[in-house]
């Protein structure tokens, strides 16, 4: 059997090839992480006989779920190795050494030694998951800052606003209001029916009228500080 280690970074990745006699027959080497970086691996590999090796990445970050989704759809066979066996290895090395170059023959000696799990088309799924997952979490996040840093504007433009409305101004009607006038001053000047119209609109029919004249009184009233920098348009 033949071992391929590689050795997973942000930027830049690494790679040997070596026998489970200990007979090195690709020397690390280091590729990007891009389509000329992948398309180098798969180069250095064709010298190999592909039923007969296996290549082996350790269980790190999503910096590597490129790769192995690449190399997946290309019909390799990939194994999942535990950082922490490859860390154990290092621990035993008398210098302890610790780059990517080393690294990679460390991870062929893992999988050597220790127990090792294939990639199924069930890891692949879970890849693709957890990068949605990440990708909803990071767009909750955002979205919550958003939230707040609109309140802190609107204390400064029309701090009366968001006492108007029951539900707050997080609701389609506001953010209507707003995109359209966030001036309080502009908002007091709106012809009646325009103001009833685009409330009742944006509100599906709950704000008409009678919203939009005590809307109006508000606006007049306000004690904003009005200020180009703060206003949405």
């Amino acid at each position: 059997m033949i071992y391929v280690g590689i050795d997973i970074a942000k930027q830049k990745h690494f790679a040997a090839a070596m026998t489970a006699d200990g007979e090195v027959l690709i020397q690390p080497f280091g590729f990007t992480n891009d389509s000329e970086g992948f398309s180098l691996l798969v180069s250095k590999l064709k010298i190999l006989d592909q039923e007969n090796f296996l290549i082996g990445l350790e269980s790190t970050s999503h910096y590597g779920e490129n790769l192995i989704c690449y190399l997946y759809n290309m019909g390799y066979h990939i194994a999942v190795i535990n950082p922490i066996q490859t860390a154990t290895l290092r621990k035993s090395n008398i210098r302890k050494t610790k780059t990517d170059k080393v690294d990679t023959i460390l991870i062929i000696k893992s999988m050597i030694l220790n127990n090792h799990r294939i990639f199924t088309k069930a890891d692949i799924d879970s890849i693709r998951l957890k990068s949605l997952c990440r990708f909803r979490e990071k767009t909750k996040k955002s979205k919550a800052r958003l939230k707040i840093q609109l309140v802190s504007y609107v204390d400064i433009i029309f701090p009366e606003l968001q006492y108007f409305f029951k539900s707050g101004i997080h609701i389609n009607t506001c953010y209507e209001l707003l995109k359209r006038h966030s001036n309080p001053n502009d908002i007091a000047a709106l012809h009646l029916t325009y103001l009833g119209n685009l409330l009742k609109k944006a509100s599906h029919s709950r704000f008409g009228k009678e919203e939009a004249i005590a809307l109006k009184g508000l606006a007049k009233s306000s004690v904003a500080l009005v200020m180009p920098i703060y206003l949405f348009k």
